[in-house]
Protein backbone atom coordinates (compact mmCIF):
# COMPACT_ATOMS: atom_id res chain seq x y z
CA UNK A 1 0.00 0.00 0.00
CA UNK A 2 1.32 3.50 -1.09
CA UNK A 3 1.12 5.48 1.78
CA UNK A 4 0.08 9.64 0.83
CA UNK A 5 0.55 12.68 2.90
CA UNK A 6 -2.36 13.35 5.07
CA UNK A 7 -3.61 9.26 5.19
CA UNK A 8 -4.90 8.67 8.71
CA UNK A 9 -3.65 5.94 10.95
CA UNK A 10 -6.47 4.62 12.93
CA UNK A 11 -5.36 2.48 15.74
CA UNK A 12 -7.91 -0.14 17.21
CA UNK A 13 -8.27 -1.28 20.43
CA UNK A 14 -4.95 -2.91 22.11
CA UNK A 15 -6.56 -3.98 25.25
CA UNK A 16 -4.92 -1.42 27.89
CA UNK A 17 -6.69 -0.41 30.76
CA UNK A 18 -7.10 3.20 28.64
CA UNK A 19 -8.10 1.68 25.92
CA UNK A 20 -10.62 -0.39 27.20
CA UNK A 21 -12.27 2.30 28.44
CA UNK A 22 -12.41 4.52 25.53
CA UNK A 23 -13.55 1.81 23.40
CA UNK A 24 -16.34 1.54 25.99
CA UNK A 25 -16.89 5.23 25.79
CA UNK A 26 -16.63 5.82 22.11
CA UNK A 27 -15.88 2.51 19.77
CA UNK A 28 -13.12 0.51 18.30
CA UNK A 29 -10.49 3.45 17.70
CA UNK A 30 -8.55 4.55 20.04
CA UNK A 31 -6.25 6.42 18.76
CA UNK A 32 -5.66 8.16 15.54
CA UNK A 33 -2.29 9.95 13.54
CA UNK A 34 -1.85 11.45 10.27
CA UNK A 35 0.94 10.60 7.69
CA UNK A 36 3.49 13.29 6.88
CA UNK A 37 4.55 11.05 3.91
CA UNK A 38 5.50 7.67 3.31
CA UNK A 39 7.58 7.60 5.95
CA UNK A 40 6.49 9.85 8.56
CA UNK A 41 3.98 10.97 10.83
CA UNK A 42 2.60 13.16 13.76
CA UNK A 43 0.36 12.29 16.64
CA UNK A 44 -1.04 13.46 20.04
CA UNK A 45 0.30 10.82 22.56
CA UNK A 46 -0.08 10.22 26.27
CA UNK A 47 3.50 9.07 25.74
CA UNK A 48 5.49 11.79 23.60
CA UNK A 49 2.71 14.94 23.04
CA UNK A 50 2.47 15.80 19.89
CA UNK A 51 5.05 13.91 18.49
CA UNK A 52 6.45 13.31 14.50
CA UNK A 53 8.47 9.92 14.29
CA UNK A 54 8.95 7.79 11.43
CA UNK A 55 6.08 5.61 10.25
CA UNK A 56 8.43 2.36 11.45
CA UNK A 57 8.21 3.34 15.27
CA UNK A 58 4.39 3.95 15.12
CA UNK A 59 3.38 0.96 13.64
CA UNK A 60 6.09 -1.06 16.31
CA UNK A 61 3.86 0.49 19.38
CA UNK A 62 0.67 0.55 17.20
CA UNK A 63 1.16 -3.01 16.34
CA UNK A 64 -1.47 -2.15 13.59
CA UNK A 65 -3.61 -0.02 12.29
CA UNK A 66 -5.74 0.91 9.53
CA UNK A 67 -5.73 3.40 6.97
CA UNK A 68 -8.01 6.10 5.79
CA UNK A 69 -7.46 8.21 2.95
CA UNK A 70 -8.92 11.89 2.96
CA UNK A 71 -11.24 12.39 -0.28
CA UNK A 72 -8.80 15.94 -1.05
CA UNK A 73 -6.43 17.12 -3.62
CA UNK A 74 -3.55 17.90 -1.28
CA UNK A 75 -2.63 17.32 2.52
CA UNK A 76 0.46 19.91 2.73
CA UNK A 77 -2.31 22.38 4.42
CA UNK A 78 -3.01 19.58 6.78
CA UNK A 79 0.33 18.74 7.68
CA UNK A 80 1.79 22.27 7.83
CA UNK A 81 -0.94 22.81 10.18
CA UNK A 82 -0.50 19.87 12.26
CA UNK A 83 3.30 20.27 12.40
CA UNK A 84 2.63 23.64 14.25
CA UNK A 85 1.71 21.64 16.95
CA UNK A 86 4.66 19.39 17.24
CA UNK A 87 5.80 19.20 20.74
CA UNK A 88 2.86 20.44 22.57
CA UNK A 89 1.73 18.55 25.86
CA UNK A 90 -0.63 15.69 25.60
CA UNK A 91 -4.05 16.98 26.65
CA UNK A 92 -5.11 14.70 29.26
CA UNK A 93 -8.41 16.39 30.56
CA UNK A 94 -10.01 16.54 26.96
CA UNK A 95 -11.16 20.05 27.91
CA UNK A 96 -11.01 22.45 24.96
CA UNK A 97 -9.13 25.18 27.04
CA UNK A 98 -6.43 22.48 28.34
CA UNK A 99 -3.03 23.56 26.77
CA UNK A 100 -2.11 20.60 25.09
CA UNK A 101 -3.52 18.37 22.61
CA UNK A 102 -5.23 14.63 22.04
CA UNK A 103 -4.88 12.79 18.71
CA UNK A 104 -8.38 13.46 17.39
CA UNK A 105 -8.31 16.86 18.40
CA UNK A 106 -5.00 17.47 16.36
CA UNK A 107 -6.43 15.66 13.54
CA UNK A 108 -9.97 18.15 13.67
CA UNK A 109 -7.47 20.91 13.71
CA UNK A 110 -5.19 20.33 10.86
CA UNK A 111 -8.34 19.13 9.09
CA UNK A 112 -10.04 22.34 9.76
CA UNK A 113 -11.60 24.08 6.36
CA UNK A 114 -10.77 20.84 4.38
CA UNK A 115 -12.69 18.48 6.45
CA UNK A 116 -15.07 19.66 9.31
CA UNK A 117 -15.39 16.84 10.93
CA UNK A 118 -18.60 17.66 13.86
CA UNK A 119 -17.61 17.77 17.43
CA UNK A 120 -20.27 15.83 19.62
CA UNK A 121 -20.96 15.55 22.94
CA UNK A 122 -17.94 13.47 24.81
CA UNK A 123 -19.19 10.69 26.38
CA UNK A 124 -17.45 8.32 29.26
CA UNK A 125 -19.92 5.80 30.53
CA UNK A 126 -19.57 1.56 29.86
CA UNK A 127 -22.22 -0.64 29.81
CA UNK A 128 -23.48 -0.10 33.21
CA UNK A 129 -22.81 3.65 34.26
CA UNK A 130 -22.98 7.31 32.19
CA UNK A 131 -18.96 7.50 33.92
CA UNK A 132 -17.14 4.74 33.77
CA UNK A 133 -15.47 3.52 36.89
CA UNK A 134 -11.95 3.88 35.51
CA UNK A 135 -12.73 7.76 33.83
CA UNK A 136 -14.15 8.52 37.50
CA UNK A 137 -11.14 7.54 39.07
CA UNK A 138 -8.97 9.45 35.71
CA UNK A 139 -10.89 12.04 36.45
CA UNK A 140 -10.60 12.45 40.33
CA UNK A 141 -6.61 11.74 39.22
CA UNK A 142 -6.35 14.83 37.42
CA UNK A 143 -8.40 17.20 40.01
CA UNK A 144 -10.97 18.49 37.61
CA UNK A 145 -14.51 17.26 36.74
CA UNK A 146 -14.80 14.53 33.69
CA UNK A 147 -16.32 16.83 30.69
CA UNK A 148 -19.43 14.60 30.01
CA UNK A 149 -20.96 16.26 26.97
CA UNK A 150 -18.67 18.95 26.65
CA UNK A 151 -18.16 19.10 22.81
CA UNK A 152 -15.23 17.38 21.92
CA UNK A 153 -13.88 14.35 19.00
CA UNK A 154 -12.55 10.89 19.24
CA UNK A 155 -11.14 8.42 16.90
CA UNK A 156 -13.89 6.38 16.32
CA UNK A 157 -16.37 9.19 15.20
CA UNK A 158 -13.88 10.38 12.95
CA UNK A 159 -13.47 7.18 11.06
CA UNK A 160 -17.09 7.59 9.99
CA UNK A 161 -17.08 10.46 8.28
CA UNK A 162 -18.03 9.96 4.29
CA UNK A 163 -14.98 12.36 3.20
CA UNK A 164 -12.43 9.08 4.76
CA UNK A 165 -12.11 6.07 2.14
CA UNK A 166 -10.48 2.73 4.64
CA UNK A 167 -7.71 1.55 1.64
CA UNK A 168 -6.03 -0.81 3.60
CA UNK A 169 -4.69 -2.58 7.35
CA UNK A 170 -1.13 -2.00 8.00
Amino acid sequence: MEIQTADLFFVPNQHHDMDEAIAASTGNYIHVAIALDSEYVIHASPRYGVVKQTLAVFLDESHQVDVYRPKIKNGAGIVARALEFEHRPYNFSFYKDDPGVYCSQLVTIAFKHVINFDEEPMQFGDDERQISKFWSDYYFKLGVDVPLNQLGTNPNKLATSDQLQLIGTI
